[in-house]
C-alpha cells in the first residue's frame, strides 16, 4: 500500500496530509473533485492526471513464485459457480502388496439373471410417475384461474416481488453550513470561481472536463453558496428547485433535465440566488432566518424543507470552513479579509491629507519615483498620521462560534478611526486601504492566531514583501495633526524620532515573522498560513464592502 501523503489545492482550498486512500474516499464522498492540484515530487499535477498514473500501478499485484495460489474460501450461500473438485474422477490404484478383488462373471461380459421382483417394481414405478405427471399438468392449467377467482379459496399463486424504484429525496446544501455571511456574499458577488472552465453539467462544452463516476454532478449556478443534493433520480428526470427566504433574497429557481448522475442517482442543484444586497449590508447583528427549500421531480413535489439559519453580522469574516474535527479537511476563506480593505472609503483622502501636513513627504506618488527609500518614507508618513489619530491596539476579535465555520470580527475603516482602536486585522486593513489608494502593493499576512501588513518596495517584485507589525501602531503618544503647528520644533523632532523608531521596530518584527514562515507561506501547504495580495484579490473579483453611514 502506498503510505505517502499529499497536499491538494483548489482556489485557496488546501487539504494536506492525505493518503492515496483518503483521496479516493474523498472522491467517493464528494468532498474532493479531480480538478484539484496535487504536489508530487516537486511538480504540480492535476489530480485527474495523477490518478490515471497511480491506479494502474496499484492494480498490479505480485505473483508468488514459491507456491501456487490457494483457492479462496467461498461462503456456501454465495452465487458463484461451483468450482471443479480438486481430486481426479478416476479412482486411485489399490495399495501396493494387496490383491485386486475378482470381478463377478457378468462384469466381464456375461449377463446376470434378474431377480424375481424386478419387473413388478418397474411397472409400479412407471404408474406412479404417470399419475404425478397428470396431477402436475392439471395444477399448471388451473393455477391462474384459481389464483384470480374471488371465491373463498385461501390458495394463491406465488408471484415474483416487483422491484421498488429508488426513493427520491433531497437534503439542503450550504457551503458555510447553517450560517449566512453577508461579507462573503457581498464581496464575491461578481466572482466566477472556475473562470472560463464550466463545472455545471448544463453549461459544459466539449472543452470542459467530464466528471468521474465517483463525483456528484452539479447543475445550475456553480458559484452559488446554496443548493440541494437530490438522490434516487433517473436520467432524463425533469427537476425543479426553488430556494426562498423572506426579506433576504428573491426566489432562486432552477428548472431543467438531469442527464448525468452520480452514484445512487445523485445530483447537486444550485439555483442562482438573487440576494438583497442592501439588506445584507445592514446586518449589524446576527439573527435567525428561515430558508425554505422546495423540490419537484417529474412534476411530483417532494416534502418541503424549512431550515433555520443564522444570518451573521457584516463584521464577521469567515476564515475557514471545516469538514471534520481533525482540521485536515479545511477550506480557507481568509482571502475575504481583502473585502474589508476599502481604498475608496472617503476617510482615506482625509488620512492622506493629514499625512502631507506632517511634512515627512511632499507627495504620494507610489512607485513613480522608482526609489525604494521614497516608498518607505510614504509608508511611514501614513503610519505617523494614524498614530496622531490616537488609534490603540485592542484585541477584540471574538465572534460566536459556528458548527462548521471559524470566523473573526473585523472593523471597517471608519469604525477603527471613530473608535480609536483596532485589533491586528483592523489595523492591517486600515493601512492597506491607504496604501492601495496611492498605488503601493499591500498584503495581509495571515499566520495562526495573527494578521499583519506587508508591502512591496518596488513594483512587480519577486522578493518577499516587507512586513509591518500593525499592532505596534499605538505605542506612541504624539500630538494630533491639527495641533502640530503649536508644538515647539524640539518637541516635534522628539515625536518624529519616537514614531520612526517604533515604525522601524514594527518593520523588523514583520520581516522576521515573514522570513520564519516563508516556506509555508509560499508553498501554501497549510491553509492557516496565507499571504493575501490585495491587488491579486481585486483582479480575481473580491471587491471592497461598500461604505455606509448606517450605524
Amino acid at each position: 500500500m502506498n503510505e505517502a501523503t499529499y497536499s491538494l489545492e483548489w482556489r485557496g482550498t488546501v487539504k494536506s496530509g492525505l493518503s492515496y486512500d483518503d483521496i479516493e474516499a474523498g472522491l467517493v464522498s464528494g468532498d474532493l473533485h479531480t480538478l484539484y492540484k496535487i504536489q508530487v515530487n516537486g511538480r504540480r499535477l492535476v489530480l485527474r492526471d495523477f490518478l490515471e498514473q497511480q491506479r494502474p500501478l496499484l492494480a498490479r499485484t505480485p505473483v508468488s513464485q514459491s507456491a501456487p495460489p490457494q483457492p479462496a474460501f467461498e461462503h456456501p450461500g454465495s452465487n458463484s459457480l461451483p468450482r471443479p473438485e480438486l481430486h481426479s474422477a478416476v479412482p486411485p490404484p489399490p495399495p501396493m502388496g494387496k490383491a485386486v478383488p475378482t470381478l463377478p462373471a457378468f462384469a466381464t461380459g456375461g449377463k446376470a439373471p434378474k431377480p424375481v421382483w424386478f419387473w413388478p417394481a418397474v411397472i409400479l414405478s412407471s404408474t406412479v410417475c404417470l399419475l404425478l405427471g397428470v396431477v402436475f399438468i392439471y395444477m399448471s392449467v388451473t393455477a391462474p384461474t384459481r389464483s384470480g377467482s374471488s371465491s373463498g379459496s385461501t390458495h394463491t399463486a406465488e408471484t415474483q416481488p416487483e422491484e421498488k424504484p429508488a426513493e427520491k429525496k433531497f437534503k439542503p446544501f450550504s457551503f458555510t453550513g447553517k450560517e449566512i455571511f453577508p461579507s462573503a456574499l457581498l464581496s464575491t458577488a461578481g466572482v466566477d470561481w472556475n473562470g472560463d472552465e464550466q463545472s455545471a453539467e448544463d453549461k459544459k462544452t466539449e472543452d470542459d472536463a467530464q466528471i468521474r463516476k465517483s463525483e456528484i454532478p452539479i447543475y445550475g449556478d456553480e458559484n452559488s453558496w446554496l443548493g440541494v443534493e437530490i438522490s434516487g433520480l433517473n436520467k432524463g428526470a425533469q427537476v425543479s428547485v426553488e430556494i426562498t427566504s423572506d426579506g433576504l433574497m428573491k426566489s432562486g429557481k432552477w428548472q431543467g433535465t438531469v442527464t448525468t448522475l452520480g452514484q445512487h442517482g445523485r445530483a447537486m442543484i444550485r439555483p442562482k440566488v438573487i440576494w438583497d444586497y442592501e439588506a445584507l449590508r445592514k446586518a449589524l447583528q446576527q439573527r435567525p432566518i428561515n430558508v425554505i427549500f422546495s423540490v419537484s421531480v417529474d412534476g411530483t413535489p417532494l416534502p418541503e424543507a424549512t431550515e433555520i439559519y443564522t444570518l451573521r453580522s457584516i463584521n464577521d469574516c469567515p476564515l475557514y470552513v471545516t469538514r471534520d474535527k481533525s482540521g485536515k479537511n479545511m477550506t480557507s476563506l481568509s482571502f475575504l479579509f481583502a473585502a474589508y480593505v476599502n481604498e475608496n472609503h472617503p476617510q482615506v483622502q482625509e488620512i492622506l491629507k493629514e499625512a502631507l501636513e506632517c511634512h515627512i513627504v511632499d507627495q504620494f506618488d507610489g512607485y513613480l519615483s522608482e526609489n525604494p527609500k521614497q516608498v518607505f518614507l510614504q509608508v511611514w508618513a501614513i503610519w505617523n498620521a494614524l498614530q496622531r489619530r490616537g488609534i490603540k491596539y485592542s484585541n477584540v476579535a471574538a465572534t460566536t462560534p459556528g458548527d462548521t465555520v471559524i470566523s473573526q470580527s473585523v472593523r471597517f475603516l471608519d469604525q477603527s478611526i471613530n473608535d480609536h482602536q483596532a485589533n491586528c486585522v483592523d489595523g492591517s486593513v486600515l493601512m492597506a486601504s491607504v496604501l492601495q489608494k496611492i498605488g503601493i502593493n499591500s498584503y495581509l499576512v495571515i499566520i495562526p492566531g495573527h494578521c499583519f501588513l506587508a508591502f512591496d518596495l518596488t513594483p512587480d517584485s519577486a522578493a518577499l514583501p516587507v512586513g509591518l507589525e500593525t499592532t505596534m501602531l499605538g505605542d506612541n503618544e504624539i500630538t494630533e495633526v491639527k495641533n502640530l503647528g503649536y508644538l515647539p520644533n524640539q518637541d516635534k523632532f522628539k515625536e518624529y524620532d519616537a514614531s520612526y523608531k517604533t515604525f522601524g521596530k514594527a518593520v523588523d518584527v514583520g520581516i522576521s515573522t515573514i522570513q520564519a514562515n516563508a516556506r509555508t507561506l509560499q508553498s501554501q501547504s497549510d491553509v492557516r498560513f496565507r499571504l493575501v495580495s490585495i491587488e491579486e484579490e481585486r483582479n480575481f473579483g473580491i471587491k471592497p464592502i461598500s461604505f455606509t453611514m448606517d450605524k
